[in-house]
């Protein structure tokens, strides 16, 4: 992987820059305030919420509104996310008053209605890291060794199903079959290894990197 160039928003911990820039593909690192987002890579603008923060910000609860600051995303930048800076099982010990469920949904109803994907990372360290590779994912080069008809999962799918393709070893076919088991990014999110070996095409290597890749973001 080639290093990339990152800006982070000046309103952002001090804590948030060191990670960016102690991370071993980070070249260069600007602070300074950005017109959406908390930390852009190229193209990519992420919005950073703790799980505090993302319930608050979809829930009414305080804070700035989450789909507003997703629509400003999405203007700004050609790839958008909004990356959480917690796992989905720190919820039973925040006692904020909002279950699994109500969470699941607001994290639905944004991926559904905006396209955006709402990912789970775990800590600050595995947030930075999938921020990241997915700014030098957009960016790099295609190998120049051409891929077979099918390879690559259709820009027109929906972006759930795109974004399960990106996962190392899911192509297009396996994409498709994780898509109509858990047409969300969260639902898979929360299976198990034990659930995904239920699908067909699933062994244990292959679930044990999806869980990998969409809980702890590594």
């Amino acid at each position: 992987m080639k290093r990339v160039r990152a800006t982070v928003d000046d309103r952002e911990p001090a804590s948030l820059v060191r990670a960016v820039r102690d991370h071993p593909d980070v070249e260069v690192v600007e602070v300074t305030r950005l017109p959406a987002g908390d930390v852009a890579i190229g193209e990519v603008g992420i919005e950073r919420k703790t799980l505090r923060d993302y319930i608050g910000s979809t829930m009414g609860r305080a804070g700035p509104d989450l789909r507003d600051q997703v629509g400003r995303l999405r203007t700004r930048y050609d790839h958008p996310y909004v990356l959480l800076e917690a796992n989905l099982a720190d919820l039973e010990t925040l006692r904020t008053g909002v279950s699994g469920a109500e969470l699941h949904g607001s994290m639905a109803s944004i991926i559904a209605r905006t396209g955006v994907p709402v990912m789970p990372c775990g800590d600050r360290e595995r947030l930075v890291d999938l921020a990241v590779r997915l700014g030098w994912k957009h960016v790099e080069e295609p190998s120049a060794r051409r891929l077979p008809a099918g390879a690559i999962t259709a820009r027109d799918e929906p972006t759930a199903k795109r974004m399960y393709g990106c996962i190392e070893g899911i192509g297009p076919e396996l994409a498709g079959t994780l898509y109509e088991a858990y047409p969300s990014v969260s639902a898979l999110a929360e299976a198990s290894v034990e659930e995904l070996l239920a699908l067909e095409g699933i062994g244990e290597a292959r679930a044990r990197r999806i869980v990998r890749a969409l809980r702890d973001g590594v």
